[in-house]
């Protein structure tokens, strides 16, 4: 049935039902991740949606929002009734499809476009850096009540750096990214999403110096919110030596100082989204010199277990992780709230956080093999997951 038929703690059990001993165990909402690339269609050597909502699935994350910028990207009704269905044939975790901004030059048909099952527009993979063409985008959703994902990032700023312009990227010889090429584009987004009365989410996000442009805008009352990786969230610029082409991302790592800072903002709920940015390219991609290495990392894998970690070192409370990772997402990927009660649909993971998930090529399920976080050892592993009628446990329990 894909419901909760009962809940207590005195239960009548079948003779068809499998009982789980889950003492010393976590039963919590799956998580919600609302940026992953998912590279179908058009980049399909990469991964498909299948492999990706499958190892979602696996990896405790019971919903995906797909990010628009695939080949072609999801701009009209056509791709995204493709991509739904699709998604639907996959099982795993469950498919939300983003639909682009734009279209070409110009604005997509948002109207069109949310009527057809797109809970967001985004501007995620070409971010856009032409105010004018913003400010009506933005009118034009908050007319139709459709919330925004901005990518906050200014490319003239940005230039060709590779790197955060610190004292790493000197060192390594890497032209350097400013923190003024996130937080310009968080100043301009916010002014617009206040004049126009538009619903924005913003991010991911790198810069210590964007949490005050957001926290004043959100004091006046406008209907901003932030979002941050987990992988911004477990790693700083020190990361990069030597050369780890698996860390070009986009945006860059940047100063502990600035993880810290970012780390305060989601346990104060001034940032209120968390996601993996899952960016799976080619592996040959990333054998170049690091600057002109694809930019973006796999994370879908490491996803539950670097907020684990993150809460097992203190610095970030569970109650926290559940609500910026598992709660808060749902909103924007138009999903009802979260509801653990009989009849309602099934939606939870079962997680030993007694144990360690080894990131080892073999252990990762998602087609991106780019992982940062190889040799690593994360906490928590899932030994069941539930969306609805798809069920995931490992093939042996122990």
């Amino acid at each position: 049935h894909g419901r909760y038929q009962a809940i207590g703690e005195q239960l009548t059990i079948g003779a068809d039902d499998t009982v789980i001993d889950a003492e010393g165990q976590w039963l919590m909402p799956g998580l919600v991740d609302p940026l992953t690339r998912l590279r179908e269609p058009g980049q399909t050597h990469k991964t498909t949606i299948a492999r990706e909502a499958r190892a979602a699935l696996a990896r405790g994350i019971t919903w995906l929002g797909m990010a628009p910028d695939t080949q072609p990207p999801i701009d009209s009704r056509a791709v995204l009734e493709l991509v739904d269905n699709r998604a639907r044939a996959a099982g795993g975790a469950g498919v939300r499809a983003i639909c682009s901004l734009t279209r070409e030059q110009g604005l997509a048909e948002l109207a069109g476009l949310q009527s057809a099952g797109a809970p967001l527009a985004a501007d995620v993979g070409s971010p856009i850096q032409d105010a004018g063409l913003l400010r009506r985008a933005l009118l034009y959703a908050a007319s139709v009540s459709m919330p925004v994902l901005l990518q906050p990032i200014d490319l003239s700023l940005q230039g060709d750096g590779a790197a955060h312009d610190g004292p790493v990227a000197a060192r390594l010889g890497l032209a350097g990214i400013p923190s003024s090429s996130e937080t310009v584009a968080v100043a301009r987004i916010v002014l617009l999403a206040e004049e126009s009365g538009a619903e924005v989410l913003i991010g991911p996000l790198s810069c210590a110096d964007s949490l005050p442009l957001i926290a004043q805008a959100q004091a006046r009352g406008v209907r901003v919110s932030a979002m941050v990786s987990t992988l911004q969230l477990s790693l700083n610029e020190l990361d990069l030596y030597p050369f780890r082409s698996f860390l070009h991302l986009q945006p860059p790592l940047r100063s502990e100082a600035d993880r810290a800072a970012l780390l305060q903002a989601v346990r104060q709920g001034l940032i209120s989204v968390l996601c993996s940015d899952h960016q799976p390219p080619d592996v040959d991609a990333q054998l170049a010199p690091f600057p002109e290495t694809a930019v973006g990392a796999s994370t879908l894998d490491a996803h539950l277990g670097l907020g684990l970690r993150l809460v097992q070192r203190g610095e970030l409370a569970l109650a926290d992780l559940i609500e910026r990772a598992c709660l808060t997402p749902r909103r924007w990927l138009g999903l009802p709230a979260y509801e653990f009660s009989e009849g309602a649909p099934a939606d939870c993971i079962l997680v030993d956080p007694h144990r360690d998930l080894a990131m080892t090529p073999a252990n990762l399920l998602s087609g991106g093999r780019n992982s940062p976080f190889l040799g690593w050892r994360l906490p928590g592993q899932v030994r069941l997951a539930v969306r609805g009628a798809q069920c995931w446990q490992p093939e042996i329990y122990e």
